[in-house]
């Protein structure tokens, strides 16, 4: 990522941080998580930014099923 997109991904672990994660893996952080991290952090974020850390989510929670179901059937093998 260009160093001028840096924050992002300082925002996206911060997101990560406060997550929960699912009974079956990490769960993407929902509107209401985002609105609540702003209100409490003071982040005001464009309708851009949002949509990039959404995606960095989405990807992020789809790599880690893929690892997790990796290393399930390694297990059973």
């Amino acid at each position: 990522m260009p160093d001028n997109g840096a924050f992002l991904w300082e925002w996206f672990w911060e997101l990560r941080q406060s997550q929960a994660p699912g009974f079956s893996g990490p769960v993407p952080c929902s509107n209401l998580e985002l609105v609540a991290w702003c209100s409490m952090t003071g982040n005001i974020v464009r309708r851009e930014e949002l949509a990039i850390l959404k995606h960095i989510d989405a990807r992020f929670c789809a790599e880690i099923e893929r690892e997790s179901e990796a290393i399930r059937l390694r297990e059973t093998q």
